[in-house]
């Protein structure tokens, strides 16, 4: 029984990934460079892939193939499923003749998009395994440790940091379930905004960490997709820029339209981030742009640029994380000691007592 359509991309979309096309680009290449046809190469990725768990590939491989014999650019082949900036890059290198330069610049592309996206989430663990334990930590002190030494001596009779501790656990015991909500939502809203927040005021906050993280991201993969099309000889126009936009998420989205409306206007693609006003991808990649984008040579250079430019957004997105991985730890720093000097008094309240 054949998929419907709609199942069948969204299978493709969770089968043929950045990790998929990555492998697939390169194999694809190194047979194609050691004189393997485009459709025998692809018969022989697709007998291969019969012999795995996909319920999609083979079949997908199939209409790629049937697809070229009815005279199909590969490029258009693929662009409905992969993304327009690859797309467009196969496209230019099977018309021109470079289609294997240009499946290495995408497998290239992939890679260094996961370098950054690889050290996001790596720097990213840690801070999140230290919020969990500070939350363990207050509703561990809200639930059973303070309870305990109120039995013994009530609140009111509290004193300094013990009574400020004390009253912030009643007030953790008596709103634990509303505090959650909010705050559940207000991680939600943040996720909900890194695509689609595309207000002015959003260029403030993508100094800060979440949002500059996902600007460095989109960045990272914006100016990949750009270098390696202009490498392979792509014109940097509104047609081009439209293409990458057309799938891009409304954050992305808005900051090619200002970079186009420039670029249309005659400016080079340094100057024409610089002008858009939105600091993207970034001001000192930005800077370095409109000193070599004056320079002789500047398509083929902006590839090796980019990837330098990647590679110290790696040392960022780490140096970033160690910066809030410090102000979490006194957090709970902060949280322990207070509940120790509230210990303390207590104690010492207690003694008094006796």
């Amino acid at each position: 029984m054949s998929q419907s359509p709609f199942f069948f991309e969204l299978s493709v979309k969770f089968e043929f990934g950045s990790a998929a096309r990555y492998k697939f680009y390169r194999k694809l290449a190194q047979l194609l460079e050691n004189g393997v046809a485009l459709d025998t190469a692809l018969g022989q990725i697709e007998a291969i892939a019969k012999r795995g768990s996909s319920s999609v590939m083979p079949t997908l491989y199939r209409r790629w193939r049937g697809n070229i014999a009815n005279g199909m650019n590969f490029g258009a082949c693929l662009a409905p499923f992969i993304p327009s900036s690859e797309a467009m890059l196969i496209e230019t290198g099977a018309n021109s003749g470079k289609l294997i330069t240009a499946l290495q610049n995408s497998a290239e592309s992939i890679e260094q998009q996961g370098k950054v996206k690889k050290a996001i989430i790596t720097a990213s663990a840690y801070p999140m395994v230290l919020v969990a334990m500070l939350i363990a930590a207050l509703l561990l002190s809200a639930y059973k440790v303070i309870p305990t030494f109120e039995e013994i001596i009530p609140v009111e009779d509290w004193k300094g940091v013990s009574y400020v501790v004390a009253i912030t656990c009643q007030f953790i015991r008596g709103y634990a379930f509303l505090v959650g909500v909010c705050f559940a939502g207000f991680i939600a809203l943040v996720f909900y905004s890194l695509p689609r927040w595309t207000s002015k005021k959003r260029v403030f906050f993508d100094r800060f960490v979440p949002w500059s993280m996902y600007r460095m991201w989109q960045g990272a993969s914006f100016l990949l997709a750009i270098s390696s099309m202009m490498a392979a000889g792509v014109k940097l126009d509104e047609v081009s820029l439209g293409k990458i936009s057309r799938r891009a998420d409304p954050y992305l989205k808005q900051r090619i339209r200002s970079l186009t409306r420039f670029i249309t206007a005659g400016e080079n693609l340094g100057d024409a981030l610089y002008k858009s006003g939105y600091k993207f991808p970034d001001e000192d990649i930005i800077g370095d742009l409109q000193i070599y984008a004056k320079l002789r040579g500047f398509d083929h250079n902006l590839i090796w640029i980019t990837r330098s430019w990647v590679d110290s957004l790696v040392e960022r997105v780490t140096m970033t994380m160690k910066v809030v991985n410090t102000i979490i730890l006194m957090l709970i720093a902060l949280v322990i000691g207070c509940l120790i000097m509230s210990f303390y008094d207590v104690f010492q309240q207690i003694q008094t007592i006796n």
